[in-house]
């Protein structure tokens, strides 16, 4: 099983990059973590205040590329980092980007993630594939969104199907109107949606406590994983 959180599960109560937030989920028992870049700040913050040392226990360790805007100088902080730490991955989000060929440049395990109904690319397999077509990279596999795009999750399984191999994460939470806790909302439909659970599969669920997070944890993996 590895299964753990992304740090942007607590950010409304915890910084994203913090030594305190790594604990919270080590403590819980998470063997994975997703450190959550909002902004070049973070990038920065990570590489000078982090160390190796502080992560520490989890087995699959991610770094997330701020959402919106990565330009070469965004590129060139996620290599410094890089070379750090050696993340498994380093999750991308495709909307914006118009030249691909920049991240020729660098050396990062780059994972493209599929996008939710509020964006134009990205969505559905069509548009990932042509994704593919211009960067040779991983994906990750976000049920959330497929969920968002389409609520029989037909499209999770299309995705999974189609690529496979490539798909080197999962991405889970409930929605309402983002990223809900599932332990509320009880959509087992989405959690169903995951045909590999030999996979790291990281918990993006927006919790209010330290003590949903743990319900979060405890309730996604008595379900997937069995009690």
């Amino acid at each position: 099983m590895l299964l753990g959180f992304s740090t942007v599960s607590l950010y409304k109560t915890h910084p994203t990059i913090s030594r305190e937030t790594f604990e919270i989920f080590r403590a819980l028992g998470c063997n994975v973590i997703q450190l959550m870049c909002l902004t070049e700040e973070d990038i920065l913050k990570l590489i000078t205040e982090i160390t190796v040392d502080d992560l520490v226990g989890f087995e699959y360790i991610v770094l997330h590329a701020p959402p919106n805007n990565i330009t070469a100088n965004t590129l060139e902080l996620l290599q410094r980092a890089q070379d750090i730490f050696h993340f498994q991955a380093v999750v991308i989000h495709p909307g914006e980007i118009e030249n691909w060929e920049i991240f020729s440049r660098f050396n990062l395990p780059i994972s493209i993630e599929n996008m939710d109904w509020k964006q134009e690319r990205g969505k559905y397999v069509d548009s990932m594939q042509a994704i593919f077509e211009k960067i040779d990279a991983k994906m990750v596999l976000d049920v959330n969104h497929c969920y968002t795009n389409d609520p029989s999750m037909l499209l999770a399984k299309e995705m999974s199907s189609e690529f496979g191999a490539r798909i080197s994460q999962i991405h889970l939470s409930g929605f309402e109107t983002g990223h809900e806790m599932l332990f509320k909302t009880k959509q087992t439909e989405i959690m169903d949606a995951i045909e590999n659970k030999n996979l790291p599969i990281i918990l993006e669920s927006f919790c209010e406590t330290v003590e949903d997070v743990k319900a979060e944890f405890e309730y996604v993996k008595d379900y997937l994983f069995g009690k």
